[in-house]
């Protein structure tokens, strides 16, 4: 099992990082999480410069997050992943920045 901590600087609407073999199973959110960033959507790439949506069962792969919290995410998804990025957004998908500095730690395993 490891720990990937996400730094989001404010007004940040994104982190990344590069998980190799490994399938995220929970995201730890800091305390500063802003409140609007309620939903995160997870993007994916294989090279770590190109990434795109990750989707599962015909639409967009998300989970609903708020500060101080840990969140079990479904490690199905992530099979053959290699650079993830996580995106704060409002309910509708529309980005929203972090108010303060905080971090999101993405706890993954091998499964």
């Amino acid at each position: 099992m490891a720990l990937y901590t996400l730094p989001f600087a404010a007004a940040a609407t994104r982190g990344q990082t590069d998980i190799g073999d490994l399938a995220p199973v929970r995201l730890v959110v800091g305390p500063g999480w802003a409140a609007s960033a309620a939903i995160v959507h997870f993007r994916v790439s294989e090279d770590g410069t190109n990434y795109y949506p990750l989707w599962a069962s015909g639409t967009a792969y998300t989970v609903a997050v708020k500060a101080s919290a840990a969140v079990p995410v479904d490690p199905t998804k992530f099979y053959g992943v290699h650079s993830l990025r996580i995106v704060g957004t409002r309910a509708r998908g529309t980005a929203a920045g972090q108010t303060t500095a905080c971090t999101v730690g993405i706890v993954a395993q091998r499964i």
